[in-house]
């Protein structure tokens, strides 16, 4: 059973609490919904500590380089690859939270109905630009296979790993956000606000 408040949501900044899913209809898809939730919360939970170890490597390497005058030499090439990890990552939470890049005028110009109606229009083409990305994604990935990073010596595929797994990730999200067009009426769309 999914509890119908848990507090526990907020603490993460993106998600928040499962009040919200309350008044959907069915409670399968209240289900699917928060399972995505914890999905992401996951997924911005490992966000943090990428970013954090960026970070710190960052600083280390400035210290390094600067004070102890012997620079790492991987340490650049490694915060340059976990960015990319944080794109793709950042780029499913943030389509389940509305967040990306859009243009609203039409959206507000139209009636509710209609509006709903380019909300759906909008997610099934994301869908199919998902599902390419993802499928491009593997190819590109695969056809490295065999090859390694400069610096550190590691497989460039674990790099281009970030664009299938971002994908199928965004993928499920946007499934998600598609459920919340048909079941949750007269509500705003996909939650609240982020809050860091």
């Amino acid at each position: 059973m999914i509890p119908v408040c848990n507090e526990g949501w907020i603490h993460a900044g993106v998600i928040e609490n499962e009040c919200k899913h309350a008044t959907l209809r069915g409670g399968h898809m209240r289900h699917v919904i928060a399972v995505a939730d914890r999905m992401n919360l996951w997924i911005f939970n490992l966000i943090v500590i990428i970013f954090g170890l960026i970070s710190l490597l960052t600083i280390y390497q400035v210290f390094a380089r600067y004070v102890l005058k012997n620079p790492l030499v991987w340490s650049e090439e490694l915060s340059r690859y976990l960015m990319i990890w944080i794109v793709f990552l950042g780029t499913a939470i943030a389509l389940r939270k509305g967040l990306l890049i859009s243009v609203e005028i039409i959206q507000q110009l139209v009636p509710k109905k209609v509006k709903k109606v380019l909300e759906v229009i909008t997610v099934l083409i994301n869908l199919v630009l998902l599902f390419i990305l993802i499928k491009y994604g593997f190819g590109i990935m695969t056809n490295l296979v065999g090859q390694s990073t400069g610096a550190m010596d590691i497989p460039v595929a674990w790099t281009y790993a970030a664009i299938p797994v971002g994908a199928i990730l965004a993928f499920l999200n946007s499934v998600v956000v598609l459920i919340e067009i048909f079941t949750e009426k007269g509500e705003e769309k996909n939650g609240g606000d982020l809050i860091l």
